[in-house]
């Protein structure tokens, strides 16, 4: 029960090619990944926001490429296993996937330099992204424990508890603009206007639930998270409609093989198993 397995344990699961380093020309940033792991896509959200361009290699985690494994290695401190994601900045090589995405917010800056940072400018806004993090991981593990069910009954008791997580993250959100002294309002993301590192980080997580849970449980999750979280749901609309999000999205059959090959073993009875078109 719980999160699926990451970076080196996901393969099999198609958008695959493997490439040398010394084959493609070089440009200054280069993200190496594998194509549906929610993990990986953090990064790669995070460089569409920054609109730098970037070399974009998506390897055989099966049969990764020896320079990718040097590469990791020199990460690393002398590990072999060959994680997914990595960044190659320069003469900087940096691995796991947050602090991949922290590192693009904090030190690639955006070609539209008008644009916000993806970095909270405040202290106050870092412990506010720190927050939402917190409550967002809770999310997320609820989640998976509604889709590794293996009976009905099991989805049935697991289901409260998920959708008290996202009360939390209701709550939090509407009592941050509620708060008369708060200047990021006036907008759905958790910094108002701003889309950050908070979105960069979740964003992967929201648009497999949209898929997810209606095709494995039957579930009407866009309505009822418009029903009963109205702030959530501004937020994840706001998410899902954002460009960076929408080009780096898994396709909707890859998610469900990525489910179906590590953690769901049942199906419930109200299960759509229908793809959005």
């Amino acid at each position: 029960v719980g999160r699926p397995p990451a970076g080196d344990d996901v393969v099999g699961l198609g958008l695959l090619h493997s490439h040398h380093y010394d084959t493609i020309p070089k440009r200054k940033y280069c993200l190496v990944q594998f194509g549906c792991v929610p993990f990986a896509q953090r990064p790669w959200i995070a460089l569409l926001e920054q609109g730098v361009e970037f070399q974009h290699e998506i390897i055989n985690l099966k049969d990764k490429p020896d320079d990718f494994l040097e590469l990791y290695r020199q990460a690393s401190g002398g590990s072999g296993r060959g994680l997914v994601p990595l960044l190659q900045h320069g003469n900087n090589l940096v691995i796991e996937s947050t602090v991949v995405t922290d590192y693009i917010a904090q030190n690639i800056v955006p070609i539209d330099q008008k644009k916000a940072s993806l970095w909270p400018s405040t202290d106050k806004e870092k412990q506010l992204v720190d927050s939402f993090l917190s409550l967002w991981e809770d999310v997320t593990d609820a989640y998976y424990t509604v889709l590794t069910a293996t009976s009905e009954s099991s989805v049935q008791q697991r289901l409260p508890h998920f959708w008290s997580q996202l009360e939390r993250i209701n709550d939090f959100m509407s009592q941050q603009e509620e708060e008369e002294d708060q200047t990021t309002v006036n907008g759905p993301f958790v910094l108002g206007p701003n889309f950050s590192v908070a979105e960069c980080i979740s964003a992967p997580w929201v648009q497999r639930m949209f898929i997810t849970l209606p095709y494995f449980r039957g579930i009407a999750f866009d309505k009822h998270v418009q029903q009963n979280f109205c702030r959530v749901h501004e937020w994840m609309q706001a998410v899902r409609a954002r460009p960076s999000c929408v080009a780096s999205q898994c396709p909707s059959e890859e998610m469900v093989a990525a489910c179906l090959r590590y953690y769901v073993s049942y199906v419930s009875p109200t299960a759509t198993e229908t793809l959005p078109l």
